[in-house]
């Protein structure tokens, strides 16, 4: 039995601006604020205060094939050109994660050391959100 799952790259970062952020991975953000803009809701309706932070969102894909890991594997292989970017980021106080939506149903995934090894080089957390 196959499982299905979402999978996105979060960037934060205490100053970094979020177009600076988006050329660098090399992708379009979902989503994005810089540090000290007001704050809004996903709809772009104003909320109290401001960012204390710099927060970019990428969509990564999804599937509902049972193959997490090796998609994991083959997004980290795309993410490779920005190793020194990513490093950067992580030096100067940012910090980065997969964010994994997945809906398991009776079936488990290894993220064997070999992945998980390649997500340390990079620099790249994972989070884990099951859903129910």
């Amino acid at each position: 039995m196959t499982f299905s799952y979402k999978v996105s790259l979060q960037i934060k970062h205490p100053d970094a601006d979020p177009k600076r952020v988006a050329a660098g991975i090399g992708l379009r953000a979902k989503r994005s604020w810089a540090v000290g803009e007001e704050r809004r809701t996903p709809k772009g309706d104003p909320l109290p205060g401001t960012y204390r932070e710099s927060y970019c969102v990428f969509d990564l894909g999804s599937g509902d094939d049972g193959e997490l890991a090796e998609f994991l594997r083959q997004t980290l292989t795309k993410l490779e050109h920005a190793a020194e970017f990513i490093r950067e980021l992580r030096r100067t106080g940012g910090k980065l994660n997969f964010y994994v939506t997945w809906l398991p149903n009776e079936r488990g995934e290894v993220f064997d050391v070999e992945l998980l090894a390649a997500m340390a080089r990079l620099g790249i957390d994972l989070g884990i959100e099951p859903l129910c």
